[in-house]
């Protein structure tokens, strides 16, 4: 796969988990975004989140989502604002829809580098 797939794949796992809330775009919007470059986690808006009551106001299958995405940006920083990080890849599988198991396989297997 290229990198065109792949932003479509993270555009797709963005919107799907509606956390769009949590990614800003050098360019445009995420709806316009050609190039998963120009697209990064904002940290900030996560951090925040996670520090009000209740913390990130995200289902499992949505916040295990974000840490992958975030971890396939940074892992360094992922693991930083989460710091119970993704825990096994079990729990990560078993807590995600079929839709988003298929998402992160297609991730992983066309991930040409993002981030830092």
């Amino acid at each position: 796969m290229n990198a065109k797939a792949f932003t479509k794949l993270v555009k797709e796992s963005i919107t799907y988990n509606q956390l769009e809330r949590y990614f800003l775009t050098d360019q445009g919007s995420l709806d316009t975004l050609e190039d998963h470059f120009t697209l990064r986690p904002d940290i900030n808006a996560i951090k925040e989140d996670m520090a009000s009551v209740g913390g990130l106001k995200l289902s499992h299958a949505q916040r295990r989502m974000l840490v992958v995405l975030v971890a396939l940006w940074n892992g360094r920083i992922a693991d930083e604002v989460f710091s119970s990080g993704m825990g096994d890849l079990a729990k990560v599988i078993q807590s995600m829809d079929r839709n988003n198991r298929e998402l992160f396989a297609e991730l992983i297997i066309s991930y040409p580098g993002w981030g830092n």
